[in-house]
C-alpha cells in the first residue's frame, strides 16, 4: 500500500481472537472479546504496547464483526495508543470508544503529511462511523473567470479543476451567485454566450445593443481592449475594490489626456456604478488579512455544530454550518480530520485559517493545504486580540445555528407525532418512502421513490425506476413491479422504512397491502393519498388518506400540518417521476440526421455541431476542416461529406438504399 506521496506505507495487525502470532502481519492474540472485557484493564493487559511502532502512521479500530468503526492519526503511534488502552484519556469519547474496539490495526507512514492524507483517505473509503464525515450533498458555487483564452466569460461552477483559470468563491448560495453575477455584467461588458455561439454569430446580439457587450464575436474589440476588462472583472470579484477603483481612475485619466471622451465616459460610468454598489452592501469591514476562513465550534453533548465564515477583500461574505451527531472522537482530531475534506472539495483556499483550538497536525495540514492552493497557507489557532474575536464570532454563530437546527428538528418530530395520531399508525413514521407512477398511455413509463427523514427530505434515498417488466397501460402492475423491487432489496439489506406512502386511492393502496402481504412484512405501515379534484359546483374535495382495514377514507383538516406535509412529499414524489420521464422522452425523440452516417455516434455528431454550429455549416466545410477536428480522419470526413451532399446513397449491411 503508498501514500499520499507514493512512498511505501506499511501495515501492522493487532487483532483480539487470532489463532496465533503471525509475525509477519505483525498480529497478536487476545483473550476476551469487547462483550466479556470487565474494563480498561483487561485490555491493557493483553495490549504489548511494544509490538506497536513509534513512527508516524494511521491506526484502525475495528468492532468485533470486523467493520473498521474509528480512524486516526498520530506522530507518534506508539504514544498515541498508550492513552488510549492505559486509560490515561480521561475524556468520555475515548471510554466509549474504547469499550467498542476488538482489533486495531496501523498503517506506518513516512511522515506526518502522508498520515494526515492518508487519514482523509481511509475515512472515505471505510466510512467509520464514529469519525466526523462530511456529507453535505451541497457542493460549493463558485465562479470561473479563464483568462487564458482570448475572450472569456464568467461562468457559474460547482467542481474545480486545475486547468490555469481563475475561481472566486466560494458563495454561500446560488442566488447569492447569480446576483453578483448579475452585477457584474451589469458593470463589466464581458460576452454571456457560450463559444458555439459566439463563433457562429453573424451580427451582434440585443446585449451589445444594451451595451452589456463589447462584441467580440464581430471583432468590434481586439484582444487586449477586451482583457482590460477582464481584469478589472477578476479584480471586482477577489473584492480589491480600492486596487479597481485606482485602476478607473488611471484609465480614465489616460483617455481624458487622448482626447478619448467616449471612452472616459464610459469608465466613469462603470466606476460610479461599482461605488454605488459598493454603498448599497452590508458586510463586516475586518482588518488585517484580506481573505481568510474563520472556524468556530460549539458542542453539545455528542452534537458537533462547525461553523465557517468567509472573508474575502477584508469583509464577512457569508458561510456555512455544518452539524454532525453521535461524535465519539476527541475534538481536536474531529476538526482537523473536517478541516482536510472540507478543503479538498472547495475550489478556493484563502491564505488564512483560523481555528478555534491548537491542532497537532496544523504544519501538515498548512502544508497540504499550501500545496492545493498554489501558495501559501497559514493555519493558526489566536490566542488573543481581534482574530480571537473572530473566532468568538463564527463560535455565536455556530451555537446560534446549532440551536435553529434543534428547534427546526423539535418542530418536525412534533409534526411526525401529528402524523401518527392523524394516520392512526402504530409508531412515528421517522422516515416516509412515497411511491409515484409515470407515463404516456404506457409509452416510457417510469416510477419514482422519494424520501422523508426526521420530517425533511432526504434526497440522496430519492429513487427512479424503469419500468421493466408491465407494458401496455397498468398502472396498478407497474405500482406492484417497483414495490417489489425496492421492498425485496429493503428486506435484504434490512432497511425497511416506517411507512410506505402511495400516491393514488384504494386501488393503490390495495396493490401496496397485497406486496406487503407476498413479502412476509404485513405489519408494515402504508397509506395512499388521493389529490383534491375539481367537482362539479366548482368546488374541491378535500385531500383523503387511506388506510388498510378501512372502508372509508381519512379526511383531515386541509391546512393543518399533517395534510401539508403529505401533500409536499407526494407533490415530490410527482416532480421527481414526470422529471425522469420527460428526461427518457426527449432522449427517445431527440436525434440528429448525423447520427444516421455510419461512423459518427453522438459524441463526433456533438463535436461536429459545436465546432461547426448548424448542418448547413457541416454541408459547407471542406474535407480538411473535417479531418482537424477531435476524432475526425481524413477517410472519415470523406465518408461524412459523401453523406451529406449525397443523401439517398446510404451504405446499410442489407444493401438497400433509402429513397
Amino acid at each position: 500500500m503508498r501514500g499520499g506521496s507514493g512512498k511505501r506505507v506499511v501495515w501492522y495487525s493487532l487483532r483480539m481472537n487470532s489463532p496465533a502470532s503471525i509475525a509477519a502481519q505483525h498480529r497478536m492474540s487476545f483473550a476476551h472479546r469487547p462483550s466479556e472485557r470487565k474494563g480498561t484493564e483487561d485490555f491493557a493487559s493483553e495490549f504489548d504496547l511494544s509490538r506497536v511502532p513509534t513512527e508516524p502512521g494511521c491506526y484502525l479500530m475495528l468492532a468485533e464483526e470486523g467493520k473498521v468503526i474509528y480512524v486516526g492519526k498520530a506522530k507518534n503511534l506508539r504514544a498515541r495508543i498508550r492513552t488510549y488502552v492505559n486509560d490515561q484519556d480521561s475524556r468520555y469519547s475515548v471510554k466509549f470508544l474504547m469499550r467498542r474496539v476488538a482489533s486495531i490495526d496501523f498503517l506506518v507512514t513516512t511522515n506526518e503529511k502522508e498520515a494526515v492524507l492518508l487519514e482523509n483517505s481511509l475515512i472515505k473509503q471505510h466510512q467509520p462511523r464514529y469519525n466526523v464525515q462530511l456529507k453535505d450533498d451541497k457542493t460549493y458555487v463558485s465562479l470561473r473567470l479563464n483568462v487564458q483564452e482570448d475572450f472569456p466569460r464568467v461562468q457559474v461552477v460547482r467542481r474545480f479543476k486545475k486547468d490555469g483559470a481563475k475561481y472566486f468563491g466560494p458563495y454561500s448560495s446560488a442566488g447569492s451567485v447569480r446576483q453578483t453575477l448579475k452585477q457584474v455584467h451589469r458593470l463589466f461588458p464581458l460576452r454571456t454566450c457560450a463559444d458555439s455561439v459566439m463563433n457562429n454569430r453573424v451580427r451582434p446580439c440585443l446585449y451589445y445593443q444594451m451595451k452589456q457587450c463589447v462584441a467580440p464575436c464581430m471583432k468590434y474589440v481586439d484582444r487586449e481592449g477586451y482583457h482590460e476588462i477582464v481584469e478589472q472583472v477578476a479584480l471586482a470579484l477577489e473584492g480589491r475594490n480600492a486596487d479597481l477603483e485606482r485602476t478607473l481612475v488611471e484609465q480614465i485619466r489616460v483617455h481624458s489626456e487622448k482626447l478619448e471622451f467616449e471612452q472616459a465616459a464610459v469608465l466613469r460610468d462603470r466606476l460610479y456604478g461599482l461605488r454605488g454598489m459598493l454603498e448599497r452592501q452590508r458586510t463586516v469591514d475586518v482588518p488585517g488579512a484580506e481573505d481568510r476562513d474563520v472556524f468556530g465550534l460549539h458542542t453539545h453533548g455528542r452534537y458537533t455544530e462547525i461553523q465557517v465564515l468567509f472573508f474575502r477583500g477584508g469583509k464577512m461574505t457569508g458561510g456555512r454550518s455544518f452539524t454532525f451527531k453521535q461524535r465519539e472522537m476527541p475534538l481536536d482530531e474531529a476538526l482537523s480530520s473536517f478541516l482536510l475534506q472540507y478543503y479538498s472539495e472547495g475550489p478556493v483556499l484563502p491564505p488564512e485559517v483560523l481555528v478555534p483550538m491548537a491542532l497537532d497536525e496544523s504544519d501538515a495540514l498548512a502544508e497540504i493545504l499550501s500545496e492545493q492552493r498554489g501558495g501559501r497557507v497559514t493555519v493558526l489557532c489566536p490566542q488573543r486580540g481581534e482574530k480571537r474575536a473572530l473566532i468568538e464570532l463564527a463560535t455565536r454563530n455556530a451555537k446560534s445555528s446549532f440551536e435553529e437546527k434543534q428547534l427546526a428538528e423539535k418542530a418536525n418530530l412534533d409534526i411526525l407525532e401529528q402524523v401518527r395520531a392523524g394516520l392512526l399508525l402504530s409508531k412515528v413514521p421517522n422516515r416516509i418512502e412515497c411511491f409515484d407512477i409515470s407515463n404516456i398511455q404506457g409509452s416510457k413509463p417510469v416510477a419514482s421513490m422519494v424520501v422523508l427523514e426526521g420530517g425533511v427530505p432526504n434526497k440522496a434515498r430519492y429513487r427512479r425506476y424503469s419500468i421493466k417488466t408491465v407494458e401496455g397501460q397498468d398502472d396498478f402492475a407497474m405500482m406492484r413491479e417497483v414495490l417489489m423491487r425496492r421492498l425485496q432489496r429493503a428486506i435484504a439489506e434490512d432497511d425497511l422504512p416506517d411507512l410506505l406512502l402511495i400516491d393514488g386511492g384504494k386501488g393503490q393502496l390495495g396493490v401496496a397491502t397485497t406486496v406487503l402481504k407476498d413479502l412476509g412484512i404485513e405489519d408494515l405501515e402504508a397509506a395512499s393519498i388521493a389529490k383534491s379534484r375539481t367537482l362539479e359546483e366548482g368546488e374541491h374535495s378535500p385531500e383523503r388518506f387511506f388506510r388498510p382495514g378501512r372502508m372509508n377514507p381519512i379526511i383531515l383538516p386541509q391546512n393543518s400540518p399533517v395534510v401539508l406535509l403529505m401533500a409536499r412529499i407526494r407533490d415530490e414524489a410527482h416532480r421527481f417521476a414526470i422529471t425522469y420521464h420527460r428526461k427518457r422522452r426527449s432522449k427517445a425523440t431527440l436525434s440528429s440526421p448525423l447520427l444516421d452516417i455510419p461512423g459518427i455516434g453522438p459524441k463526433r455528431a456533438k463535436t461536429l455541431l459545436n465546432q461547426l454550429g448548424s448542418m448547413a455549416r457541416i454541408r459547407g466545410a471542406s474535407v480538411e476542416e473535417i479531418a482537424a477536428l477531435p476524432g475526425f480522419t481524413e477517410s472519415l470526413a470523406r465518408q461524412l461529406m459523401d453523406q451529406l451532399r449525397n443523401p439517398a446513397r446510404e451504405t446499410p449491411a442489407g444493401g438497400s438504399e433509402r429513397v
